[in-house]
């Protein structure tokens, strides 16, 4: 089940628990997983009624075959993506038929084996041997459990979650992380840690956001210097010539502050994004260059405005700014009047108060998914997503929740 299996042999080790433990403290009580394994989202609730009508066993032999710790040994490199993919069902198969190694600590054999043939697919040979995906398993059994594809061991009872395990490649570099998930308050909070892998050492502090008014579905900040404005903005918005690209120099030349917080904020419903500088710029050089060009201008609040693309431009860009925090955007005058005054400042959002770490992070991701849900499933849900990146003493951390 999507967490439900973890794995590493070699590279990816994946322990649970009980099985039955992470179905019922995620897939049933954490809102999104429940929402999306339910018939108004994927429709994946079905797999309980498919074991009970399926299965011969007794319901005891099946409960205590699904209460038993499980480890997946494997070679494949599982992203976060793959981790937390809702459909539980298939990436438990695809676990399976990647693995090297499982251990199954558990003596209900005849459960085994009619999970196995019967809601896998596999094929059994012999007692000892069973076939899946054109690939081998052969199945050694003692008082311990079941073992497939590796010689017996004992369960070493010291993992910290429902799941956990060790990995590489959680944040593109050949590092091993250890990792383990919890569930608090209906929310499901990931783990990973690593010894060896190290950030950005460009940490800031979040309570300088704080009165700020931030807004979109998905917000990912983090301290930006002053060298790389160029390279940052054209992630987001390519230069079209070599005016476009004078225009962004101009920028990066106006910055006062040598480092300074940016925040990239998208939406997932529609094309709206915006850039968020929290630095000053240099308002009198401003002015000079815009009156040059003729830019069209006004005010949105305390914000003055610039249309600053060409306005024959299809998707025209416009930059906001105060003393202290200029926006780049793509949203109308109108509708960002809006945002900035009917937003909520940024301590008073609902995501503020779930972030743990408020100083000297490295990155910080909230994805807000509630919108998406509503549209798409017409389902009313608050859910999201939020990921932050520190330094713990030498221990380089990755913080996820998901409710």
């Amino acid at each position: 089940m999507i967490l439900i299996v973890l794995l590493t042999f070699g590279e990816t080790t994946i322990r649970i628990k009980s099985p039955l433990d992470v179905y019922t403290k995620i897939y049933e009580t954490v809102p999104f997983y429940r929402f999306v394994n339910s018939t108004e989202g994927i429709g994946q609730d079905y797999i309980k009624e498919l074991l009970s009508t399926t299965l011969e066993s007794t319901n005891t032999n099946i409960q205590n075959f699904l209460n038993a710790p499980m480890v997946f040994y494997s070679d494949k490199n599982y992203s976060v993506g793959e981790l937390f993919n809702p459909n539980y069902f298939n990436l438990l198969f695809d676990m399976i038929v990647n693995s090297k190694g499982i251990a199954i600590y558990s003596t209900e054999y005849e459960v085994f084996n009619e999970i196995f043939t019967k809601i896998f697919g596999a094929n059994k040979v012999s007692d000892d041997l069973y076939t899946l995906e054109e690939r081998n398993f052969t199945v050694q059994k003692n008082d311990d459990g079941l073992f497939l594809n590796m010689a017996p061991t004992t369960y070493d009872n010291n993992s910290k979650g429902l799941v956990s395990g060790s990995l590489e490649n959680i944040l593109n570099e050949n590092k091993r992380w250890d990792f383990y998930f919890t569930v608090d308050s209906r929310t499901l909070k990931a783990t990973f840690e690593s010894k060896d892998y190290r950030g950005a050492q460009n940490n800031f502090d979040l309570t300088i956001l704080e009165n700020k008014k931030i807004f979109g579905e998905v917000l990912n900040i983090e301290k930006l210097d002053k060298t790389n404005f160029s390279a940052y903005f054209e992630n987001f918005l390519m230069p079209l010539d070599d005016e476009s690209k004078n225009v962004i120099g101009f920028i990066a030349n106006s910055i006062k502050e040598e480092e300074f917080i940016a925040i990239s904020s998208q939406s997932i419903s529609n094309n709206e994004l915006n850039l968020f500088f929290e630095t000053s710029i240099d308002t009198y050089k401003l002015k000079e260059f815009a009156e040059e060009r003729n830019m069209e201008e006004g005010k949105v609040g305390t914000y003055n405005y610039y249309l600053w693309s060409n306005q024959s431009v299809e998707n025209q860009i416009y930059l906001y700014f105060t003393e202290d925090e200029f926006i780049f955007s793509n949203v109308l005058p109108n509708r960002m009047n809006v945002y900035l005054s009917e937003i909520p400042r940024f301590k008073n959002t609902k995501f503020y108060g779930e972030i743990e770490r408020k100083e000297g992070l490295d990155n910080l991701l909230i994805l807000d998914i509630s919108n998406y849900l509503s549209k798409n499933f017409y389902g009313s849900l608050d859910s999201w997503i939020i990921k932050e990146e520190y330094d713990n003493d030498g221990m380089y951390t990755v913080e996820m929740k998901i409710r």
